[in-house]
């Protein structure tokens, strides 16, 4: 029997801006349409995954923005995200993203593995990530990679509160 074909995960290059943009907005709209008004989804869009902003971030990396990371299967980019260190031994999470025609494939786990050996190889023992509480697309997937609920604090942007999960890496 053969191995099925898993996604690769890589850093992104500015030839994916125009992707990272797409998959992050859609990605952002599946998950929080029909819960969040239409004017805070494209609010973020605007402010996060536009083609200047994304490039800018694609730039050097440091410790405390590691740089985009994409899952690729078959020249298909199926996720994207990002992380970085919040403190000498804490990484974050602070983006992941599916395009969602091309979710359940492993590109999330690919691109969570990736970023996470970004923080453990700089000395950090402890991962967290922030997820809206009515996110059902991010906490069952976060829950199954070991992050467990840790803290509630007000909600980035907007109203309301931002969970805090966190795993021992």
């Amino acid at each position: 029997m053969q191995n099925a074909v898993q996604p690769v995960a890589r850093f992104a290059t500015r030839d994916d801006v125009e992707e990272i943009c797409r998959v992050c907005s859609e990605g952002w709209r599946a998950t929080y349409l029909g819960w969040k008004p239409e004017e805070y989804i494209e609010g973020v869009i605007a402010e996060f995954y536009v083609p200047d902003r994304v490039a800018r971030e694609i730039g050097p990396r440091g410790e405390s923005w590691g740089g985009y990371v994409l899952a690729e299967l078959d020249g298909q980019i199926l996720v994207a995200g990002g992380g970085g260190l919040i403190g000498p031994t804490n990484g974050e999470l602070f983006v992941l993203y599916a395009d969602p025609g091309r979710r359940r494939r492993g590109g999330g786990t690919a691109v969570l593995d990736f970023i996470t050996a970004q923080p453990r190889e700089l000395g950090a023992v402890e991962q967290w990530v922030s997820v809206e509480p009515g996110n059902e697309m991010g906490l069952p997937f976060y829950r199954a990679h070991g992050f467990i609920e840790r803290e509630r604090r007000p909600a980035y942007r907007g109203d309301g509160e931002s969970l805090r999960l966190s795993r021992l890496i």
